[in-house]
């Protein structure tokens, strides 16, 4: 009986002094708020956010980041979280070197904005043969910026459309994507009145972008919001040019014309970022690009994969304004 009390006593202060140094034990990794912030985005708001082994993703990340202290391991984690959602969207854009913290290690960048000359948003073309052409380059401006681009998009649609009495090409073949609002914005008129898309995320209600009165909506709040002049005439037929270059709001700008009669696909087919990304500003300067909906077609189809024409040719600006100028012919 002794023995056995003994023997209590003893598997009783071994298990308290077990406990003791389990509660005293470091924790696995160091924790990076920045990199946490990024997996609790993806696992709660990211349309794939369901489907990784999340322990795992994490892990990995910290072994990541642990291996290149810095804003250079940081990057590699993070992209290994987002890559885990297999979206195919999300991607990540560390900050500059300038923008990095004092004494952190400058990780991969994308280059310094101020050392390249971004194209406009929106160019016109001169009318050739009474056919418009209008080119929509990427862009990424923010919000306070949104009015001016779009005001800068209907202008430059105005310029295409003032000596285009055969219609209209939209040229969308060298645009990776951005921001859609001033883009879709500046030219919705040209897009039939209701449903262009729908975003429907893992949860919550559906948002529906759709023309009313030639605005753009999300839903049923107008956005942008920009006081735009009027289109100088209304083209009756529209070619759109896409290529392996169209990415993303490119993308989503060109679905927005799917099923809509008056108008013909040319070119190769797009990229495939067909689905909806939210911004998410970091505090290390970075943005993570975070893919949260699949866009449904206004047909209510789920759109997968690329945007293809409905004419395959190297040569889209030549067909597209051909197949313009016999529409032209024909009324």
């Amino acid at each position: 009986m002794h023995k056995e009390r003994a023997f209590v006593k003893l598997r009783t202060c071994l298990s308290a002094i077990a406990l003791a140094l389990f509660a005293c034990a470091p924790p696995l990794h160091a924790a990076d708020a920045i990199l946490d912030e990024v997996i609790a985005a993806a696992r709660t708001r990211g349309v794939n956010g369901h489907l990784p082994d999340w322990p795992v993703v994490e892990r990995d990340a910290y072994v990541l980041l642990a291996a290149s202290p810095g804003e250079a391991g940081r990057t590699a984690a993070i992209r290994h979280v987002l890559g885990a959602l297999k979206d195919g969207h999300s991607f990540y854009m560390p900050p500059p070197p300038s923008s990095a913290p004092s004494g952190a290690a400058a990780g991969t960048s994308t280059g310094n904005p101020a050392a390249r000359t971004p194209k406009p948003i929106a160019q016109a073309h001169g009318a050739v043969e009474g056919v418009g052409h209008l080119a929509i380059n990427a862009w990424s401006g923010g919000s306070a910026e949104t009015p001016a681009a779009t005001r800068d998009v209907r202008d430059a649609l105005n310029q295409s459309l003032a000596n285009a009495p055969c219609g209209l090409i939209v040229d969308v073949a060298h645009n990776p994507g951005g921001n859609m609002w001033p883009m879709m914005g500046g030219i919705a008129p040209l897009y039939d009145e209701g449903v262009l898309e729908t975003f429907q995320g893992r949860s919550g209600a559906p948002q529906v972008v759709n023309v009313r009165d030639g605005q753009l909506r999300m839903n049923e709040s107008v956005f942008p919001r920009a006081e735009l002049p009027a289109l100088v005439r209304k083209p009756a037929h529209l070619a759109v040019i896409l290529g392996p270059g169209t990415m993303s709001s490119g993308e989503i700008l060109a679905l927005g014309f799917k099923g809509q009669r008056n108008v013909r696909f040319f070119g190769q087919p797009t990229r495939g970022a067909t689905t909806a990304n939210a911004s998410m500003r970091l505090s290390n300067g970075g943005m993570v690009a975070l893919t949260t909906a699949h866009i449904q077609d206004r047909r209510g189809v789920i759109h997968q994969g690329p945007v293809v024409p409905d004419e395959t040719t190297d040569q889209p600006l030549q067909a597209a304004r051909a197949w313009l100028v016999k529409q032209c012919a024909q009324h």
